[in-house]
């Protein structure tokens, strides 16, 4: 059975006027640059999704905001704005939000991968000696490189990959498993221990070190990541809600190590970082439904209309409310 086609890609087409588009004027105009450099992220994040889609709970939104640095009310105003255009459209049950249009444009890139694919079905096909006239009946196959496959490709090609097989038998790559769960057990302190090591758990440590290139800085590498992860309030609890991020979420894919290594939750960053250094300072910290308002530094909380100071206590549940007249929460 062929592989399934991953439904992702790494670009997608930004015509040059995109700007002056109609939906595009319109959310330009009551958000300003703001409202267009989030909508450009989201058509990033959806084009390297799979199925071109993103999850959009209240956890993803908060994720997505540290990202994008606005705030998750912020953000949700400007996607509830695209769906209101039909710029995004929501999934049947609300978990998810993708764009028609951003799909339709992408479609050529399946179509492609949807040939290479059938390619690579009659490539295995005829390693295996089945069905030999296919290959040389059907011109409209190709391989990733464009190579038409003939017979005489397809014995030279079995060749090749035996020699490149006695080749990788000798220089055989050992990923380091247990060294790198003894890391993130003696540094990451402030997260949740790793016990063991499952098969999943392997294959996607084993999926990210390619990505973090030369073998002999994978460690080095990991440590520096490890470290950024432990330095990160937000990632440690301290984000309004309470999540912290965990050992598998650092691994679940090839964007969440990235954001992380570029500084996207580091505490320095932007007005929250700013904030966030003014209530360390005062010995306070986040409550229930409390966050950072990204563009003044402002601790608030609900609809962002009051301010709370630097120095209040936390917020202790969504019932209480900050009453500026005795600076306490009070039960509504």
């Amino acid at each position: 059975m062929a592989r399934p086609i991953k439904l992702s890609a790494e670009y997608f087409y930004h015509d040059a006027n995109m700007r002056n588009d109609i939906k595009i004027k319109a959310l330009r105009r009551k958000f300003g640059a703001e409202g267009y450099a989030v909508w450009n992220f989201i058509l990033e994040t959806l084009t390297a999704n799979e199925d071109f889609k993103m999850p959009f709970s209240p956890m993803e939104q908060e994720l997505l905001a540290a990202d994008f640095d606005i705030s998750p009310e912020r953000l949700a105003e400007i996607v509830d704005y695209c769906c209101r255009l039909e710029l995004l459209q929501h999934s049947e049950d609300e978990a998810t939000i993708f764009s028609l249009a951003h799909r339709k444009r992408l479609q050529s890139v399946l179509d492609i991968k949807e040939k290479r694919s059938k390619a690579g079905k009659i490539g295995m096909q005829k390693r295996w000696g089945n069905h030999a006239e296919t290959a040389e009946n059907d011109s409209n196959v190709i391989t990733s490189d464009n190579t038409p496959i003939t017979a005489d490709n397809v014995k030279k090609g079995k060749e090749e990959n035996e020699r490149k097989g006695k080749e990788k038998k000798g220089r055989e790559v050992k990923y380091p498993y247990q060294d790198i769960v003894a890391l993130w057990n003696s540094i990451c302190t402030n997260l949740p221990q790793v016990k063991s090591i499952s098969d999943k758990r392997k294959s996607k440590i084993k999926a990210r070190l390619s990505e973090f290139g030369d073998p002999k800085l994978w460690s080095a590498h990991v440590r520096e990541l490890f470290e950024k992860v432990q330095a990160s309030s937000f990632l440690c609890g301290g984000n309004g809600n309470g999540w912290t991020a965990s050992f598998d979420w650092i691994f679940e894919n090839e964007s969440n190590w990235v954001k992380v290594m570029e500084g996207n939750y580091d505490n320095d960053r932007g007005a929250r970082g700013a904030a966030q250094k003014r209530m360390a300072q005062a010995g306070a910290m986040l409550g229930v439904g409390e966050y950072i308002d990204q563009n003044t530094g402002r601790r608030t909380y609900g609809s962002g209309k009051a301010t709370i100071p630097m120095n209040a206590p936390a917020r202790p549940s969504e019932r209480h409310a900050w009453d500026e007249q005795s600076k306490t929460w009070v039960i509504l």
